[in-house]
């Protein structure tokens, strides 16, 4: 007894049912290991480390800024090795991050040098500390924006 090998139209469509769901189901596992608490935390740590450390004394400075660069490499080493789906960053992504980081550069230097026209003491930590605080806002502020230019709405 043999077996037609004709594929119906239900069949067609429900084949590409189950492939646009596998795709949306992959998509939200990038987007859920993209955007974890733990990886963003240990991020800002380490930045937090690295910019507050202009207060610190020779040899401590030289020690934050190691420990600091340590924890953000190593953090990022760990979430790209453990990341269960891994696709290339778009133009219109990079140029979204590198923005970013470039206004959370001006930001910690706008309060770096407010700090030091109010005559603040340890003026780079609290500098530090606003940063961070920027970068928490702005990781949740920007998800849409960010899982939209992912999903390929941002025509990049």
């Amino acid at each position: 007894m043999t077996r037609d090998a004709t594929m119906t139209a239900y069949d067609a469509q429900t084949a590409l049912d189950a492939i646009r769901h596998r795709r949306e189901q992959t998509f939200e596992a990038y987007l859920r290991h993209a955007q974890s608490r733990p990886y963003l935390i240990v991020s800002a740590l380490g930045l937090f480390a690295v910019s507050s450390s202009f207060d610190l004394p020779n040899p401590w400075n030289t020690f934050a800024v190691l420990a600091g660069n340590g924890l953000t490499l190593g953090g990022l080493f760990v979430h790209h090795r453990r990341a269960p789906v891994r696709r290339k960053t778009t133009g219109s992504e990079a140029l979204l991050y590198v923005a970013v980081g470039v206004l959370l550069l001006a930001l910690f230097w706008t309060a770096a040098i407010a700090g030091y026209f109010l005559d603040l003491p340890a003026r780079h930590t609290l500098a530090a500390a606003v940063t961070v605080l920027g970068i928490v806002v702005a990781s949740y502020a920007l998800r849409p924006v960010i899982e939209n230019i992912a999903r390929g709405n941002g025509h990049g």
